[in-house]
């Protein structure tokens, strides 16, 4: 350790020459430091996605419940016009078609 004196003659700064495992150790805790925030911001990150994610998928619900409410409104529009077999045979024809698409 020395001292170094400025023009008043006081003595204003001590330096330490700091062990090579010393500044290792430094350098890994900032290295630490660093990765902490940068998790950090990943989890931020994610949490924000996680809410949009969380918000789209409630809204999708709200709209299938919709749907579905109107096609059973169909339906039942249909069945008074034609016979119930008429309208299960359409029903059965559609959901034949939708599993071919789906494969």
């Amino acid at each position: 350790m020395f001292a170094v004196s400025n023009k008043n003659g006081d003595v204003s700064v001590k330096k330490q020459r700091k062990s090579p495992i010393h500044r290792r150790k430094e350098n890994e805790e900032e290295i630490s430091l660093t990765e902490c925030e940068e998790l950090q911001a990943r989890v931020e990150t994610l949490n924000n996605e996680n809410h949009s994610l969380r918000d789209e998928l409630q809204r999708l619900s709200e709209e299938c419940g919709k749907l579905t409410a109107e096609n059973d409104s169909i339906k039942d529009e249909l069945t008074r016009f034609f016979e119930p077999e008429a309208v299960s045979k359409l029903d059965a024809h559609l959901q034949s078609q939708t599993n071919e698409g789906e494969s």
